[in-house]
């Protein structure tokens, strides 16, 4: 690895870099203020903990690197765990072990953290190089493992995907930003028109909740604000694993509520749209109405009659509302649980039988859900720059060359942002 310590910035600029290249033992409180403060400058950042970036301050240490730097090799066992400050790099994978062949699977921007395999001292699972000038924040492995100890609830988040994909500020189009309210646009998708079988469902769960746990629908009041008629996320899925004998893991509960969640039968009082096991607030869609009417004592029994065969039903259709739910989260969000859902389901995928473990584990933190509701919706034109690569699932595409036309049929859309650069040579 080579690295070059800066010396031509100005002197506020590079106060923070004097303050890091200080043995931790030697900086005072001085000193963490003034790295702290630079770093709270980088908006990625927001995501780290105050008391966990504070203890950063203390024992990081600064990098910058040139374009075309290799920081680690696949294979290689780690020493450090890393951040990026400024710049981005390029992370690569080789099915061969051939530093040749590797293949750059996608980009690590500003706020990503990587390199957790010291934890355990594994091999790296790729190789990094700099995409251009970049600058680092680097920690060793003794200090990093004790971090990891004290917060590790914190930094389990951060290192959720193995690498993140998340491009440097300024240099993005509109169309390869992958910033929240990209991912918010793509969620929009959700069908907030019902069918008539999850509608029923939906009305089905709530008669049962009214007759069986009446304290569960109420208003709740929260930070000074009253919310009308609402359920907790927690209380619905214990009440849920209480109901029946298959539904056997809060994570599944969470799938079944979520199928109710993107058809808009259940809805987040702030509009969120991920059902979360977590004491956030949720309506059902009959209780938006002021004064929504109580089930009739017929309407109880029903209910009780079909509440069974409800759950089967949403246990059936959970899974794949889960796996959707995953994919349209940020990747900077994903928590290991969710890679390893997303990882179970490209074991299935036929067209990605050849790659390596390695390489699927990579690609699940990086697919990300989208769907087209409507034919004749154009993914991108021939001559255009590439920034994304499809894998079809459901559904099927129509490929134009010039005028001539193939198609092709597979499954479910899920796509990989900024997997390469290229000129489409299709439509």
């Amino acid at each position: 690895m080579v690295a070059a310590h800066t010396s031509g910035h100005s002197s506020a600029s590079a106060d923070w870099i004097i303050c890091l290249d200080k043995r931790p033992a030697e900086r005072s409180g001085e000193d963490v203020d003034i790295i702290l403060a630079r770093l709270k400058c980088v908006k990625a950042f927001e995501r780290f903990h105050p008391s966990l970036l504070q203890q950063i301050c203390l024992c990081g240490f600064y990098e910058c690197l040139e374009k075309g730097i290799t920081l680690y090799r696949q294979g290689d066992i780690g020493t450090s765990w890393y951040a990026v400050i400024s710049g981005s790099l390029d992370v690569k994978v080789s099915e061969t072990a051939n530093h040749q062949d590797a293949v750059t699977i996608c980009t690590l921007g500003i706020g990503t953290a990587f390199g957790e395999s010291i934890l355990d001292n594994t091999p790296r699972h790729a190789t990094i190089v700099t995409r251009e000038f970049s600058e680092l924040l680097r920690i060793d492995q003794r200090e990093f493992k004790s971090l990891w100890e004290k917060y590790r609830q914190c930094m389990a988040g951060l290192l959720a995907p193995p690498y993140g994909v998340m491009e440097s500020g300024g240099r993005m189009s509109d169309k390869e930003n992958i910033s929240n309210n990209s991912f918010g646009s793509i969620s929009k998708h959700l069908n907030k028109v019902p069918s008539e079988k999850i509608l029923r469902a939906g009305k089905v769960l709530r008669d049962a909740i009214l007759s069986r746990a009446p304290h569960m629908i109420r208003d709740r009041k929260y930070h000074l604000k009253t919310y009308r008629q609402c359920c907790v996320g927690t209380e619905l899925v214990d009440w849920q694993m209480q109901q029946s004998s298959s539904v056997y893991s809060r994570i599944q509960a969470v799938g079944m509520w979520q199928v109710l969640l993107e058809e808009g039968v259940l809805n987040h009082v702030d509009q969120e749209l991920t059902f979360q096991d977590k004491y956030l607030f949720y309506r059902f869609l009959e209780d938006e109405q002021e004064d929504a009417p109580l089930p009739t004592e017929e309407e109880t029994r029903e209910s009780d009659e079909e509440l069974q065969d409800t759950l089967l039903l949403l246990s059936q259709v959970g899974p794949d509302a889960h796996m959707r739910m995953v994919l349209r989260k940020h990747p900077g969000q994903r928590a290991a649980d969710d890679l390893e859902i997303i990882y179970e389901e490209l074991l299935h995928i036929k067209a990605l039988s050849h790659l390596s473990t390695t390489v699927k584990k990579e690609l699940a933190g990086v697919l990300i859900f989208e769907s087209h509701a409507k034919a004749g919706t154009v993914l991108f034109n021939q001559g255009e720059e590439g920034t994304s690569w499809y894998i079809i699932l459901k559904g099927s595409v129509n490929v134009v060359i010039y005028g001539k036309l193939i198609t092709i049929a597979y499954y479910r859309i899920y796509e990989c942002v900024r997997v390469i650069s290229f000129k489409r040579c299709f439509t």
